[in-house]
Parts: structure tokens; C-alpha cells; sequence
């Protein structure tokens, strides 16, 4: 449930003008043009000129986070490969999409990276919900992504929704079933504090203040109540996606192929059964490994940064020396 409230607050920030948000500062990236609307990207670590080191570790972001929670890893990996974080629309310094809920967050990141010339192949790392949205840009572009890392991942076979009285996994739903879900009246918003305290505060002094404000800004941009027809896109966006991936992996043993995948699940607050999960999201490869990172929470990008960038630095060398795990 945490998680639905989070990503739908997170959604609904493209609703309202985030002029009326606290003012953040000038970014610490680039806002790059992706037809109309600017995504923030920072990008660092070698180049050539012949262009990027390949590949370039892209890091996709959970909900209600941002591309500075990559620090702590994005720093490191940098020293000796190219790596870029960013903002998806409507967060930190990111445009929201028009219409709002309308882009598709694999198609934004497409354009961002083609528009900033940072060329594929990728490997792709994503935090709780980025981890389905990396593996959804590596099935609308297969040829770009050379591996991945989920770092908690949020799955598809974890996520339900009330249907008939019964709690069901969304994804199994059809788009009049999920209609049938959505409220008809206008729904009051949840309303919260800024994120503060462990584990954003390993981030250096100056970035976690950025971060706080950050946040407010975001919940500064979320409206008060949100109409049924909104509602109802977003869950049948939500629905869609998590539909496509349980197909994905319905057809076949293993639809990622011998690509490198590490993924990471946390050690505290954890459940055998989630990590079961989490083994089975690894097993769509035939060249993977699942690592249960003791002592760490959900951010493991913060919590042990260090068992991200082995992860990142074991996924680089199988790509590189065409080698396993």
C-alpha cells in the first residue's frame, strides 16, 4: 500500500504548477530539450573521442527519489566509466510531461539519452520502482541494454489491488476490471513531510539539504485532491505496465537472455518470501546472480552504497569480456 501512495503522489505532481514549489537552485546537470519539455541529466566519468566508454551505466531512480540519491555510487563508478543519472518528468528540476501521466517514462529516457549523446549500449540499474521501468526500456529497446542491476526492485508479482472483495495482483486485470476500481468521487491526496534522516543523510551535508528541499518541492507540487478521471489513468497506466511485464515473463524461460543481472535485495525489514521474489526476478537470465545485502534498508544505493558498485562493476566486466557472473 506504501507503495501505490508514493508512486500516486508522485504522479499527481505533474498536475499543478510547480512555479509554486520552493525555489532548489540551478541544477547540478544539464536540462536537455527532449522535444517541447527539459529532463535534468548529469552525466560523469570518462569519455573518448571517439565518444562514451562503453557501456554507459545509466541509473534509474525509485519513486520519490531523485537523480542526487545516486551519489554515493555515481561517484564512484564514475572514476572509471561513463554513468548518468536524471530526473523523471515532473521531479527536482525535470519539466513535467504534457499531458500529464501521458509520457512513457522508457520513451522520456530514450529521447534523453539520444538528445544528450550518450549512446547505447547501457547498463541499466534501477532502485524499488526504477527497477521495473529498466527492465520495461529494455523491452521497448533491447539492442541498447547490455545488462542490468535492480537494487530492491519493486515486481509485478507484488503489487495487488482490491478486486471483488479479493486482494489480486494488478497486473492480472483487465482495463474495464481495473475501471471498475476507480472511486467516483475526487480522492484527498495524503500529505507528508519532506524525507529526513537516515539513510538520505549519508548523502554529503550540502546534497541532503538539497534533497529536503527537493522533496517539498515535490509535495509542494502534489494538489489536494485529484478527479476519478485522473484516477483512472493512472491506475491503467500502472495496470498496463505491470500486465506487460508478467507477459514478458510468461513467454519464455528466460526472456533476458544470457544478459548480466545482479539483483540486490535488503537484509533488514526483508521477508523470505520477497526475496524469492527477488531470485526469480534474477532467474530471467541465464547469467545472473541474486545477493541479500545484510543490515541494509531499502535504499541499499545508500545504505551500502558499496554493494551497488560491485554489482555495477561485476554487470561491466561480463559485458566486456563476454564473460559469466
Amino acid at each position: 500500500m506504501r507503495y501505490r501512495l508514493v508512486v500516486f503522489a508522485m504522479i499527481c505532481a505533474s498536475e499543478r504548477l510547480l512555479s509554486q514549489s520552493p525555489n532548489i537552485g540551478p541544477p547540478p546537470g544539464k536540462l536537455v530539450d527532449i522535444g517541447g519539455r527539459k529532463l535534468h541529466l548529469l552525466c560523469s566519468g570518462p569519455t573518448t573521442s571517439g565518444g562514451a566508454v562503453a557501456p554507459t551505466v545509466v541509473l534509474e531512480a525509485g519513486a520519490s527519489a531523485f537523480s542526487i540519491d545516486w551519489t554515493l555510487v555515481q561517484r564512484e563508478v564514475a572514476r572509471a566509466n561513463r554513468v548518468c543519472s536524471y530526473d523523471r518528468a515532473g521531479s527536482a528540476w525535470s519539466d513535467p510531461s504534457t499531458p500529464p501521466g501521458d509520457a512513457s517514462v522508457a520513451r522520456d529516457l530514450h529521447s534523453l539519452l539520444q538528445a544528450a549523446g550518450e549512446r547505447p549500449p547501457y547498463i541499466m540499474v534501477g532502485a524499488s520502482l526504477g527497477g521495473m521501468f529498466v527492465r520495461l526500456y529494455q523491452a521497448d529497446y533491447p539492442n541498447e541494454v547490455a545488462g542490468l542491476v535492480l537494487v530492491d526492485p519493486a515486481t509485478e508479482d507484488r503489487l495487488f489491488t482490491y478486486f471483488e472483495g479479493k486482494a489480486v495482483l494488478i497486473g492480472s486485470l483487465t482495463a474495464e476490471q481495473m475501471r471498475s476500481t476507480v472511486p467516483q468521487r475526487a480522492v484527498a491526496v495524503p500529505r507528508r513531510k519532506p524525507q529526513t534522516g537516515a539513510p538520505f543523510d549519508k548523502l554529503p551535508a550540502e546534497l541532503y539539504d538539497l534533497r529536503i528541499k527537493l522533496d517539498a518541492k515535490l509535495i509542494a507540487s502534489i494538489p489536494d485532491t485529484v478527479s476519478p478521471e485522473f484516477i483512472a489513468a493512472f491506475r491503467e497506466a500502472e495496470r498496463a505496465r505491470l500486465t506487460r511485464l508478467l507477459a514478458l515473463r510468461s513467454k519464455e524461460e528466460h526472456p533476458l537472455g544470457d544478459r548480466p543481472i545482479v539483483v540486490l535485495s535488503r537484509g533488514v525489514e526483508s521477508s523470505a518470501e520477497m526475496q524469492a521474489v527477488h531470485a526469480g526476478i534474477a532467474r530471467l537470465s541465464t547469467n545472473s546472480r541474486h545477493s541479500v545485502i545484510a543490515g541494509s534498508g531499502h535504499e541499499i544505493h545508500l545504505f551500502e552504497p558499496s554493494a551497488v558498485i560491485r554489482a555495477i562493476t561485476d554487470v561491466l566486466t561480463a559485458v566486456r569480456e563476454k564473460s559469466r557472473l
